[in-house]
């Protein structure tokens, strides 16, 4: 099942920037649209274009940092230069090359790295912000395919990157820089990014089941957000006759010595988890799920509480990306709605939550197909990240992943969503949304909304990175 399905007037693959700012040219030229796209990950309208559509994917080189024009006080050892296309398992193994990696990263490797910034997607932990946070500039081509190199106003260079042929714009200003890192594609294509990575590191992980009043506990006292680095915890949406209220599973993560043996004698994560990895099939197992979840809508609490169980482990250690990548449950033919909710009304929504889907299910027989997640992140200071917010604060993203093709899942995200505005939720731009029709403007979910449309108006008067997305959102020039 496809959301979202895309036939551009013109399909084009550049491999240099060169090639980009002659695409934005003729575009331009003949009255076109301009839309980059990564891996096409998103489930939201965000990628999608009937006029020019640019992949990235060749523009995934690793460029050398001695071409950034640096200060002299500013130290090259954990900077990364790499173009836009280059996938996330790509850009761990060139950083493990270097014995490098990223400070944190998301479940799934297969997304661009501009994709996944772009959007604000993010890992977990208080301590720990999106993947915008690693960025230190951006090259950016915009409208007449002029090219900017752009950082915060204290930012890392003295002067702009030098590509031969091509006058490029340095823009040192801390509006430019918020408003262009997470910028859901709608400023320009970016060419390539500066991100401060770190030396490569282990991490634990532990899977402990509970229950949602044990957990809720916990965070309300708080010692578990600041104990873990990484924090996660996924829920049974419903509760089972005679068995614990709302089951859930806890993932706790946290850096080990450098000197700690790996599990060597492990390929990934428990043993149940790993041999149904090996033998069942992804397409068996997402018929098989699906026939159940259609024809015997009532298993859904039984079937979901059993995949819990199946999650459960004990000390996995590996290198973080290894760690961090949920693995073959990525292969599950699925799409989602997630929503940042601010720390002091997540618990809230939560337990709205429950009342929500048992109604549903009492009224109408449908049930979500899987548990739902809570993953912790520090604020960001990004003027388009749902992850917005003070200092030193956190926010709790809530995921809501429905396996393809089961009946009401659609519905129900829309459900979802309309319920979790009244807790002050801002869904993610990359999953399944409607911000920005009706009520819900993007000017009273992100307070730096207007800040935001102020560098765009600058940087794109014409518009040429517009399309339906944007003008649902009042993206518009």
């Amino acid at each position: 099942m496809n959301l979202q399905v895309a036939h551009p007037l013109g399909y084009f693959r550049p491999t240099t920037v060169h090639e980009v700012i002659e695409i934005i040219k003729t575009a331009e030229e003949k009255s076109y649209k301009v839309k980059a796209v990564g891996s096409g990950h998103s489930f939201s309208d965000v990628a999608l274009t009937r006029d020019y559509l640019i992949d990235t994917h060749g523009l995934n080189k690793v460029l050398p940092v001695g071409r950034l024009s640096l200060k002299p006080t500013v130290e090259p050892r954990n900077l990364f230069f790499t173009e836009c296309g280059i996938l996330i398992h790509e850009l761990n193994a060139a950083l493990d090359a270097e014995n490098k990696a990223l400070p944190n990263m998301g479940a799934y490797t297969g997304q661009t790295i501009i994709g996944a910034i772009s959007t604000s997607t993010h890992g977990s932990g208080i301590t720990l912000g999106p993947l915008a946070s690693m960025v230190e500039a951006i090259i950016l081509v915009g409208e007449a395919g002029e090219v900017f190199q752009i950082e915060r106003t204290a930012g890392i260079s003295s002067g702009p990157i030098a590509i031969e042929g091509v006058s490029v714009k340095f823009i040192r200003d801390d509006a430019y820089f918020l408003s262009s890192v997470i910028s859901i594609g709608c400023l320009g294509v970016v060419y390539a990014v500066v991100l401060n990575v770190c030396d490569s590191y282990l991490l634990r992980e532990d899977r402990i089941f509970s229950n949602w009043d044990s957990v809720k506990q916990k965070l309300q006292q708080g010692d578990i957000l600041r104990q873990n680095r990484h924090l996660e915890v996924l829920i049974n949406p419903y509760e089972l006759p005679g068995k614990e209220k709302h089951s859930c599973l806890i993932t706790q993560r946290n850096i080990c010595p450098p000197d700690t043996k790996t599990n060597w004698f492990r390929l990934h994560r428990a043993v149940l988890y790993t041999i149904i990895g090996w033998f069942v099939p992804d397409f068996v197992m997402n018929s098989v799920l699906r026939f159940l979840f259609n024809t015997f809508p009532k298993l859904t609490p039984a079937i979901i509480q059993t995949s819990l169980k199946t999650l459960r482990d004990g000390c996995y250690i590996d290198k973080s990306f290894k760690v961090l990548d949920l693995g073959k449950a990525n292969n599950i033919s699925a799409y989602s709605t997630e929503i940042a909710f601010p720390s002091n009304q997540y618990i809230n929504a939560v337990d709205a939550l429950f009342g929500l889907f048992e109604k549903i299910a009492h009224d109408g027989g449908q049930y979500i197909t899987s548990p739902f997640s809570l993953r912790f992140v520090k604020s960001s200071d990004h003027y388009l990240s749902m992850q917005y917010g003070e200092p030193g604060d956190f926010v709790c993203m809530i995921e809501f992943p429905v396996l393809n093709g089961t009946v009401g899942g659609i519905e129900i995200l829309a459900r979802i969503e309309a319920e979790m505005y009244k807790f002050g939720g801002i869904p993610h731009w990359g999953q399944y949304n409607h911000a920005g029709i009706g009520d819900e403007t993007l000017s009273a979910l992100y307070p730096k909304f207007g800040a935001w449309m102020e560098v765009y108006r600058k940087l794109c008067p014409n518009g040429t990175f517009q399309n339906d997305f944007t003008e649902r959102c009042r993206i518009i020039s």
